[in-house]
């Protein structure tokens, strides 16, 4: 389960980030996480309960906006939306694709005092 790395990570930029803007209190951080990231959001609110636990930040909530993934198929051409679970394409059924939006997993927001 990669998500646990992915939140000890993100647990350690906000970390950075509040000592750098002398930030007292950490009260959210928002991800946008692509559907093609790989990353299950469910097990991301899951792992960051577990990273938070005796820190400053437990009680950090953790908001997650999912982000449509777009894909083009490289036999036909046509974009579509697409998720990790239907990778080929509706108009042909092709399975090269090549990912347009939806891979990366962002640190949206930080709301803090």
């Amino acid at each position: 389960m990669h998500e646990l790395g992915i939140c000890d990570a993100i647990l350690k930029t906000v970390d950075s980030i509040a000592r750098e803007e002398q930030l007292t209190v950490v009260h959210k951080v928002t991800l946008e996480v692509g559907m093609l990231s790989g990353v299950v959001p469910r097990f991301l609110t899951d792992c960051w309960q577990a990273v938070i636990d005796g820190t400053p930040y437990q009680d950090t909530e953790l908001a997650i906006e999912t982000i449509n993934g777009l894909a083009r198929c490289e036999d036909c051409g046509h974009e579509f939306s697409a998720d990790l679970e239907k990778l080929w394409c509706p108009k042909c059924a092709g399975r090269r694709l090549t990912p347009l939006t939806g891979t990366d997993l962002t640190i949206k927001e930080i709301e803090a005092d």
